[in-house]
This record gives C-alpha cells, structure tokens and sequence, in this order.
C-alpha cells in the first residue's frame, strides 16, 4: 500500500507544486501553495502557503507583526483528498480550487465587488461562485 500513497504523493506533489490557488476556510484568499511535503509512512501532508493579494480579498489575518504577504502552513491527514483542479483536506478544513479558469474567474469577479462589501457578504458570494463549479471525482492520497 505505501508504494500507492507514495504514487499519490508524487502526482499531488507534481500538480500542485509552485501553483496559485483559491484557499478556502473561513474566508477565501488567492495563495500561491510551496513546499508540499509527506513522510508517506505518519499518512501525512504538509504545503506552505502564502497569500497573493488581489483586489478586494480580504487579506488573511496575520499572526503577529508578519509583513505582507502572509504565509502559513497547512496539513492534512489520511482523508486527504485531490483531483486534477483541486486539494481537500477531506474532514472538513480547507479547500485548494487551482483550475485556471477558476482562479481567473474568481479573482475577475471579486474585483467587481465594492470594497466596503461586508465580509460575510463575500464569503457567500464567493461560495455562491464556487458553488457552481462542478466538481471532479477526488481521491484519497492515502488509501485504506
């Protein structure tokens, strides 16, 4: 089974390595997601990400005095999830949309909206958004 997950690892690795994305968890920024790395065995995936400002995306909450643009790192465990456009946590969390024109679409549409638009507001216009992209069959980096 280890040689399957670390299959799955490579092709995440490849596709994802160095690619700008919309994160998605509590609000929804533009990142660009480096740094993937697995120790295949602990079923265990780590990415480094930094957000790419673009107008009218909130900018995620720093942590401390961190200058822009922010980084930080995430993680996900054995129900990790992907599929050729996108990286899911797979247990709830965070979602990674890196399809091209998703990410163009999207960062085109939030730029429309008013900059004094309330945060919740953006939050379901850009589900709203998102909502209607279909969605590929996923599946697990680490297979049971």
């Amino acid at each position: 089974m280890e040689s399957q997950e670390s299959e799955n690892y490579e092709r995440l690795r490849g596709a994802f390595e160095g690619r700008e994305a919309i994160y998605i968890e509590k609000r929804v920024v533009r990142v660009r997601v480096t740094n993937i790395r697995s120790t295949v065995g602990s079923r265990y995936i780590r990415a480094d990400v930094e957000e790419v400002p673009a107008p009218n995306l909130p900018s995620v909450t720093p942590h401390g005095d961190q200058p822009r643009p922010h980084r930080w790192r995430i993680g996900a465990g054995f129900l990790t999830t992907f599929s050729e456009n996108r990286w899911n946590m797979g247990y709830g969390g965070w979602s990674l949309v890196f399809a091209a024109d998703v990410l163009n679409g999207f960062t085109n549409l939030a730029a429309e909206w008013p900059a004094d638009l309330d945060p919740g507001e953006r939050y379901r216009r850009a589900f709203d958004f998102l909502d209607g992209i279909p969605r590929e069959p996923g599946q697990r980096v680490f297979p049971d």
